[in-house]
């Protein structure tokens, strides 16, 4: 859920609910101002601040406001061009519908380019290249797209293990080493089943990378890293996840090739080698296709 969601459902007190009330009139006009400016403008206190934070799963103000005005700019900054939901209509041409799809692809990629930063980024890659293991999480489709990045990743001999079966999901964190990291995907953080594999990985001390839409959700709470997706989808109410699953590959594909730049020679030339033995029988009369 999205922290102005949060802010218009929560139970909050008579005095708190004057600064929740200021927060969503004034928006990103909060950003230069302190705690002491906003507690006198609502005639409240600093402390008063702090326990809205902390009642919304914050350590603090910073750390809220930090998020809020993020989200803030996302929101404002973000224009569709084309419904993620609808992209298409029953009116619209063979080319027209190509081009919409092409356009949602874009639109999606670069949302998620957007969303993510260097320390976000830095940090994943770190828990990956630590870990001897990494155990893929996700259910449904997620688990189709989560195959390319496995196999990419098994080339470059990183073990990532895909765990497909629902009814076996808890049982396989539960066996999860002490020297692994998990990825876990889910769209709206709210899977039940992944929600206990969560919970049973933070008790084993395993980090998890989280890839999950924007704002807190029960996952992103247990998560050490989060990645976010591309927030523009209804939960079902769609033709298809094309900007969720776009935006999903897009990630995992940048996840990949930042394992790869690490040793970037080495895992090139281990590619190479290996792909001319396994690919020596095909060839093309192409001379974009051909090897030299």
């Amino acid at each position: 859920m999205l922290i102005r969601e949060r802010l218009e459902t929560f139970s909050f007190t008579a005095g708190e609910q004057k600064v929740v009330d200021y927060l969503l009139v004034e928006g990103d006009n909060i950003t230069d101002k302190s705690t002491s400016q906003i507690a006198q403008s609502t005639f409240s206190s600093k402390s008063t601040l702090v326990r809205i934070a902390q009642k919304l799963n914050y350590s603090g103000w910073s750390e809220f406001k930090a998020d809020y005005l993020r989200e803030i700019d996302y929101l404002d900054k973000f224009v569709a061009k084309v419904d993620a939901n609808r992209p298409f209509t029953k009116a619209d041409s063979l080319m027209s519908i190509a081009a919409k799809i092409a356009a949602l692809e874009e639109e999606a990629i670069a949302d998620s380019l957007n969303l993510l930063s260097h320390n976000q980024l830095r940090q994943a890659l770190t828990l990956l290249t630590n870990a001897k293991t990494i155990h893929l999480f996700a259910v449904s489709n997620n688990l189709l797209l989560a195959q390319e990045f496995a196999h990419n990743m098994a080339r470059i001999k990183k073990e990532v293990r895909i765990h497909a079966l629902q009814s076996e999901l808890i049982f396989r964190a539960g066996l999860a080493e002490a020297d692994s990291c998990a990825i876990i995907i889910s769209y709206s953080g709210e899977t039940e089943v992944l929600k206990d594999v969560s919970h049973l990985l933070k008790q084993k001390q395993i980090p998890i990378i989280l890839l999950t839409s924007l704002g807190e959700n029960s996952l992103s709470r247990t998560a050490d890293c989060l990645l976010h997706l591309s927030t523009q989808e209804k939960l079902y109410s769609k033709i298809a996840s094309f900007a969720t699953d776009y935006s999903i590959t897009y990630i995992l594909d940048v996840l990949y090739s930042c394992v790869f730049a690490q040793d970037y020679t080495e895992n090139f030339e281990l590619k190479q080698t290996l792909a001319a033995q396994v690919e020596k029988h095909r060839s093309s009369d192409s001379a974009i296709l051909r090897e030299e």
